[in-house]
């Protein structure tokens, strides 16, 4: 059983009720679990970039990825109330959105 009481049923239909406790389970999940693709353009000499992950609350664990094929490695991250801090070991190229990264940003 969940903590929203709900159980697996197979393929059986879901009652009013389970349907409502679904619905809240996604509504729940969806204010503690945010992502995204975020761009933004480098200019060869920045080397950190702040992501907004919108939860509201410093995130439990956040994960990010680089989503483009030339950026350089990744120090490290950081994450506060507002942002994810991504900063990189040495400054992505000059361009127009060319760091692009993924995200994730999970609060509990």
């Amino acid at each position: 059983m969940s903590r929203w009481n709900l159980a697996y049923k197979g393929v059986e239909v879901l009652s009013p009720e389970e349907w409502n406790r679904v619905v809240d389970a996604l509504e729940d999940l969806d204010k503690r679990v945010k992502c995204g693709l975020a761009k933004f353009n480098g200019d060869g000499s920045t080397t950190t970039f702040n992501i907004p992950h919108g939860l509201g609350a410093a995130p439990a664990s956040a994960v990010v990825q680089k989503a483009a094929p030339d950026l350089p490695d990744v120090d490290y991250i950081l994450a506060d109330d507002t942002n994810i801090t991504v900063i990189f070991k040495t400054p992505p190229p000059s361009g127009t959105e060319n760091v692009r990264l993924y995200w994730a940003a999970f609060k509990w």
